[in-house]
């Protein structure tokens, strides 16, 4: 019974984080169409950055928005992990229109899973036209390109 149980688990608490994942993501592009413009102080000097950051992390993800001076942790669920298998260590971040702020060269892949119950991994992908997307089923590097 206790095998079923963990499996059952995991497979709800990955897909619930996968989904609070994409709508987080989904929230920082918004709040970027306002916040993501450059401000400019006297004679042309451009002021603090004000673009929110989303930083992935193993044990779930951080939100760093300057403009409002906090930053927010998520902790994941027990036994949930993230790992961002492309764009590795690089934050996301969106323009003021709703695109992608850096220039990636591949789509960011973040698999959510739990430890021993692979196939019920997902992954949230972001493509370079800044489209957030769930992906479920085994990891294709081909699907990246």
């Amino acid at each position: 019974v206790l095998p079923a149980a963990r499996s059952i688990y995991a497979h709800a608490a990955v897909e619930y984080e996968a989904m609070r994942l994409v709508a987080e993501l989904r929230r920082v592009q918004a709040i970027s169409r306002t916040t993501a413009m450059s401000l400019y102080m006297l004679e042309g000097e451009r002021a603090w950055e004000r673009m929110p950051r989303l930083w992935i992390r193993s044990d779930g993800y951080e939100l760093n928005r300057p403009f409002a001076g906090d930053v927010r942790v998520h902790g994941a669920l027990p036994l949930v992990r993230f790992y961002q298998e492309t764009m590795n260590n690089t934050p996301v971040v969106f323009n003021q229109n709703s695109g992608i702020a850096q220039s990636w060269s591949n789509n960011m892949t973040i698999r959510v899973y739990v430890a021993g119950h692979e196939e019920d991994a997902l992954r949230v992908v972001i493509d370079r036209g800044a489209r957030i997307r769930l992906r479920r089923g085994a990891y294709n590097a081909a699907d990246e390109e």
